[in-house]
């Protein structure tokens, strides 16, 4: 395949689109409605502008560390000069559910944990020559042929005010959880008045982050440690999480009527009340380098668009886009680059050779949604129907046997990293 690719949005499902278009298309363009800020920062690693979770450590769970290996050779590099290199997600990692803790042993599970403004400044140093990003370019319309059928391109607004359209073969959604294709598939005349489906799985999880700074001589054995509700924190969790420049985050997360810390004094208090004496350790060492930083909405959200009928040539969506998951699973980053990495297969079939196929974007999404279905039932305990689904993960003989089985544990750790099918368990424990 020849021509133009557009990508909406420069984050992590956006970088990632382009690493996966480049090898399909001609010429690549990312356009980005804000500007990057710089890695680190005094008061902790950088933020950036329009991304609600920027401030929080992310984690990449070892199904997102394998698509992005095949989707961005050489990102890894980037983290480890930071001292962020990977981690084995059991045997690297305290881990406390169902009141136990799991055996720490080794897994060959492979995770990462880094700022979010880390993994994209991996992401874009490492984008092809095809592939041009722009900055502060708000894309504001799609435009389709006369009848609709195929999408043509994008308008743009830059940061001057100016306004102009271009021309694409494929237009990639990966804007995230603020996306509006689903108002402007509405705008079009072979779509006026259509609607997407939706389905919204509460949560009603509420949570806040911490950067800190520890000294090497100080820090732990380990790089992960993770408190799930249970026993006497019924409501509470925690995380924290060794990522770049000797940096820590520190992710706490509250439910019901139970409040996240908004000071030093009810953080300290918070912390307490977990009864984990390493956390506590730890943390009396360690300087905070930031505030404490409050997050939004937590609910899983999922767009239907697989089932939007007559799905327009020439239009994908990809990331929080399409899926938007509770963040404490950690799955953000993971599903996007998923989404990435079956994109790129699915445009590489339409490659010349014996058995190509051409590419079908309704039959992506169609893709897409089977892809997601599992993660979402991890996340929600529900089908894509919005059906119950009975024993789902959340309470099986899994967790129980996890504690002093060390094949148990690490089942369980490839459920929570997407690396088994979430159908096998917990019936089949090994």
């Amino acid at each position: 395949m020849t021509g133009h690719a557009v990508i909406i949005g420069g984050g992590i499902a956006g970088l990632l689109a382009g690493h996966a278009t480049a090898r399909s298309f001609d010429r690549v363009t990312i356009f980005e409605r804000f500007s990057f800020p710089a890695a680190s920062g005094v008061r902790g690693p950088a933020a950036r502008r329009g991304v609600p979770q920027s401030r929080c450590i992310h984690l990449l769970m070892a199904a997102g560390a394998a698509a992005f290996d095949r989707l961005a050779l050489g990102w890894q590099d980037e983290l480890a000069a930071h001292g962020a290199g990977p981690f084995d997600a059991c045997a690297d990692a305290v881990i406390r559910v169902g009141g136990g803790r799991l055996p720490r042993v080794r897994s060959d599970i492979r995770a990462y944990a880094a700022s979010r403004a880390l993994f994209e400044q991996a992401l874009r140093r490492r984008l092809p020559t095809t592939v041009r990003l722009q900055q502060n370019h708000k894309v504001i319309g799609l435009f389709a042929d006369a009848r609709g059928e195929r999408i043509g391109g994008v308008a743009v607004l830059d940061r001057a005010g100016g306004r102009a359209t271009l021309d694409a073969d494929l237009v990639v959604d990966a804007s995230g959880e603020g996306s509006t294709l689903v108002r402007w598939l509405g705008a079009l005349p072979a779509h006026r008045g259509s609607s997407v489906e939706k389905s919204v799985v509460a949560s009603g999880a509420r949570y806040v982050s911490r950067w800190f700074e520890l000294d090497p001589a100080h820090a732990p054995d380990w790089c992960c440690l993770s408190i799930a509700p249970g026993g006497t924190v019924a409501l509470r969790s925690a995380m924290i999480l060794r990522a770049e420049d000797n940096r820590w985050g520190v992710v706490l997360l509250a439910r019901g009527d139970d409040a996240p810390p908004g000071d030093n004094g009810s953080f300290a208090d918070f912390i307490a009340s977990l009864g984990d004496r390493e956390l506590t350790v730890t943390l009396a060492r360690a300087r905070p380098l930031s505030p404490i930083l409050r997050y939004g909405s937590t609910a899983n959200r999922l767009l239907h668009f697989e089932r939007h009928a007559g799905w327009p040539q020439g239009l994908v969506a990809i990331g929080d886009a399409v899926c938007t998951l509770d963040p404490c699973h950690g799955l953000g980053m993971t599903l996007a680059a998923r989404a990435a990495a079956l994109l790129r297969a699915s445009l590489e079939q339409t490659q010349a050779g014996l058995g190509s196929v051409p590419f079908s974007a309704g039959d992506f999404q169609k893709k897409l949604a089977a892809q997601n279905a599992g993660p979402w039932r991890l996340a929600t305990g529900r089908g894509l129907g919005g059906e119950p689904v009975a024993g789902t993960p959340h309470s099986g003989r899994l967790h129980e046997r996890a504690h002093s089985d060390p094949d148990a544990a690490r089942a369980l750790i490839a459920l929570q990293h997407l690396l088994r099918p979430t159908e096998t368990l917990p019936e089949n424990i090994p």
